[in-house]
């Protein structure tokens, strides 16, 4: 069995816990450790049961913790080259450091029970990559495109046949346009190496869509510009014309972390 709980996602920090049959990873610790510690406290875990931390790329509100946590729970951390030279750890294959990892390349990294394979995604970072997780001893796969600024062609071949989706869908459209950022920043979110809307989020889940899909998480909402309702309407609308009829739906908050969700749908 396969499970995901989102600890927290937004512009001001995420982290997603995900345990498998023989362990537990973090993808992202965009939040310092005491708030870690209480967002894990609060799903009953603890920093001690999770044996790897999974970067997809550098940015503060997904690495902002990352250094400290792996410094103090002895977390192998992982990256792309990118990532981890842009968080001033040296890049190419020349990692000096114990606990600093390169996602391998080309092929599955086998990571405490895990294989996880990576595709870049287009995103203002140095090297920002989705990950999909597979559960070595169940074969349950998770699927996780964070930070995506458009869905390159690659990406729904890497997502084909998850259990488990999660996805960002960061704004609403007609909300960014009228709302109170600069015209600078609206470009910058909207454009290809931004975010994804609702609609493109929308999209993206149901062209991923297939029978044996047991739950989607929709991620990295805007405060400003969006709201779960819109979030999770636009989605189950994709999805119902896509033929997917589950109510496996939700969408992660800021604050508080959601409810698990499993590859049995629980």
């Amino acid at each position: 069995m396969l499970r995901v709980t989102v600890l927290g996602s937004g512009s001001r920090g995420n982290a997603i816990l995900i345990d498998g049959t023989d362990g537990a990873v973090l993808v992202d610790a965009g939040f310092g450790r005491r708030s870690l510690v209480r967002r894990l406290k609060a799903v009953q875990r603890q920093p001690e049961e999770i044996s790897a931390l999974l970067l997809t790329h550098e940015h503060t509100d997904h690495a902002s913790g990352a250094a400290a946590a792996s410094a103090h729970w002895g977390w192998p951390m992982y990256g792309s080259a990118g990532t981890i030279d842009a968080l001033g750890f040296g890049g190419g294959t020349d990692v000096s450091s114990p606990d600093v990892r390169l996602f391998a390349a080309g092929r599955p990294t086998s990571i405490g029970g895990f294989l996880v394979e990576t595709t870049p995604v287009p995103h203002d970072a140095r090297d920002c990559r989705a990950l999909v997780v597979t559960d070595v001893r169940s074969g349950a796969r998770a699927g996780i495109a964070m930070d995506v600024g458009h869905v390159p062609d690659t990406l729904p071949v890497a997502f084909e046949r998850l259990d488990l989706l999660v996805v960002e869908s960061n704004h609403d459209e007609a909300m960014l346009a009228r709302g109170p950022y600069p015209w600078s920043l609206k470009e910058r979110i909207r454009g290809g190496l931004g975010h994804l809307s609702n609609g493109a989020a929308a999209a993206f889940v149901s062209a991923c869509a297939h029978r044996g899909l047991r739950g989607v998480l929709l991620t990295h909402l805007s405060e400003t510009n969006n709201l779960p309702s819109l979030a999770i309407e636009r989605t189950r609308e994709a999805l119902r014309r896509a033929g997917w009829t589950r109510d496996a739906l939700s969408a992660a908050s800021q604050q508080l972390p959601l409810p698990p969700m499993t590859s049995e749908a629980r």
